[in-house]
């Protein structure tokens, strides 16, 4: 099956569709939060049930959250009703242990949200608190939806544990952890400012040329996602910076071997991609502490993105101009070829045809009779 490149993505029906399942099932924002809760207050004793619920809202924003969540609880709908084959249908109505892909399905979503994520995840599979338990010992099918719970509540802690504190009520960045990198600098222009926003990421120490401690780094790529799946607007200077060469989308996630990366999907005016440009986070910080001059002129994090980007030679510049000029001279040298080969052949023939016409006197006739046509031309303008 071909795919269609017209169709819309429906979000909106799928969100909707997620929002009339979890209802269905009793899932809240706060079910989940008591098992978050469960899980960390003995680590976060400042967090209440509601601070890890406000954070189940934000993962349900995620476009990959939602489809592994209405796919689970659709595989569930269907084997309420019987809909599947043998053995399949068996496999499903006995929780076999063996079948293993509620598992896979529900791992899939914690990945989205870090190895704190996944290894909770792990734990709460085999325990199952609160909402998860109650489903677990339902009397439908819920062999998807249980462990999806799970997972969720795994993605909940997974998103807390990126950043030092729930950023509930503002945008207050706190400041760096070791005393030793308390004074940082900031050049705009060659002049040193104080850093702001996302901006304080890559303040430099003033006394060191060390890099913030490592727990930066997961402030960061919680921030970094944060802003990206709130708004366009990370996106759209990311545009500006490539020259509208692109339409951009970004993506923050791990790699197979649990490496941070920024995703930068390029597309071209018909939303259809064009190449994949993927940033080792803890790499771009490096080279942002590390690497960069101190007069760079940086004015935001897209900037800074773009010039690594640049720098490290990831842009797949899109075809120019040039390019095309270039093609066309070709063709055109190629027209000239064939028609001197053309001329060649058909010049014989025609020398051939001319003499005939001189031995005959058939050329003084046709002279003759051209310049009496001229005569009268003349005499007509005359008159």
């Amino acid at each position: 099956m071909a795919t269609n490149k017209q169709f819309n993505y429906p979000d909106k029906e799928i969100y909707e569709f997620v929002q009339k399942e979890l209802h269905k099932r009793g899932i809240t924002a706060y079910s989940i939060g008591e098992i978050a809760y469960e899980m960390q207050h003995e680590y976060l004793p400042d967090y209440e049930i509601s601070d890890f619920a406000e954070q189940f809202n934000e993962v349900l924003k995620k476009r990959e959250v939602l489809n592994l969540l209405a796919f689970a609880f659709e595989l569930d709908n269907l084997a309420n009703k019987g809909a599947f084959s043998e053995p399949i249908q068996s496999i499903i109505e006995n929780d076999a242990g063996f079948w293993q892909i509620d598992e896979i399905l529900a791992s899939s979503l914690a990945q989205l949200f870090g190895m704190l994520a996944i290894t909770n995840y792990g734990y709460l599979d085999k325990k199952k608190y609160g909402i998860a338990k109650a489903l677990d010992g339902a009397n439908s099918i819920t062999v998807f939806s249980d462990d999806i719970v799970s997972a969720l509540a795994s993605a909940v802690i997974g998103r807390c544990g990126h950043g030092s504190k729930l950023e509930l009520d503002d945008n207050t960045v706190e400041e760096p952890a070791n005393g030793e990198f308390s004074e940082l600098k900031f050049v705009v222009n060659g002049k040193e400012v104080e850093p702001q926003g996302d901006l304080v990421y890559f303040a430099k120490p003033i006394k060191s040329d060390r890099r913030l401690p490592n727990w930066d780094l997961n402030k960061f790529v919680h921030d970094l996602g944060k802003a990206i799946y709130d708004s366009r607007e990370l996106a759209d200077r990311l545009e500006e910076e490539f020259n509208h060469d692109y339409y951009v989308n970004l993506e923050v996630g791990m790699d197979d071997e649990s490496t941070w990366q920024l995703v930068i999907e390029l597309l071209d005016n018909k939303m259809k991609l064009v190449d994949v440009i993927n940033i080792d986070v803890d790499h771009f910080l490096d080279y942002v502490y590390l690497e960069v001059d101190s007069s760079s002129e940086f004015v935001d994090t897209a900037q800074m993105i773009a010039q690594f980007v640049f720098e490290h030679d990831l842009y797949p510049y899109p075809e120019d101009s040039n390019d095309l000029e270039e093609s066309d001279d070709e063709d055109n040298e190629l027209d000239m070829s064939e028609m001197t080969k053309a001329l060649a052949a058909i010049t014989p023939l025609f020398m051939e045809h001319f003499n005939s016409l001189i031995k005959s006197g058939s050329l003084d006739s046709l002279i003759d009779m051209l310049s009496d046509k001229e005569d009268n031309r003349k005499d007509d303008a005359n008159e």
